[in-house]
């Protein structure tokens, strides 16, 4: 009987984890139909912050104090113009390991996107979404 409880555990441990998924159209619509996503950028610098949208919200986080509040429809379009534009940039040649990169997951699939921009695209999104000089 023991046997077999951690056999389930096991299973249903594997089946909850994120997949790695190849950075394609299909995949981030995927992930943006959960409504219930993360968008990380993890800068060269070792830095990191993220965006989390769940029900409404937008989730702030950084070396700073978590921030949350309501996300309005415009901001929802202007970061998915963005998410576009990064993926268009994406490049296969350029390694995480040596230039900033972003990654877009939920629960069931994660993608990373290395695109051949400079790290200011990242921080004029959070100066538009009044995210960057948060106290």
């Amino acid at each position: 009987m023991i046997q077999r409880t951690k056999i389930f555990l096991f299973v249903v441990f594997l089946a909850s984890c994120t997949r790695n998924v190849e950075t394609t159209t299909n995949n981030i619509n995927k992930i943006f139909d959960s409504k219930d996503f993360t968008f990380e950028f993890y800068r060269f610098n070792g830095g990191n912050q993220s965006l989390s949208f769940r029900n409404d919200y937008l989730v702030y986080k950084s070396d700073k104090p978590t921030y949350r509040r309501e996300i309005s429809y415009d901001e929802v379009l202007l970061i998915n113009a963005y998410i576009q534009k990064i993926f268009n940039a994406h490049s296969t040649t350029l390694d995480p390991e040596k230039t900033s990169f972003y990654v877009l997951k939920n629960t069931a699939y994660k993608l990373i996107i290395v695109p051949d921009l400079e790290d200011f695209y990242f921080d004029a999104l959070l100066k538009t979404l009044k995210l960057y000089d948060l106290k």
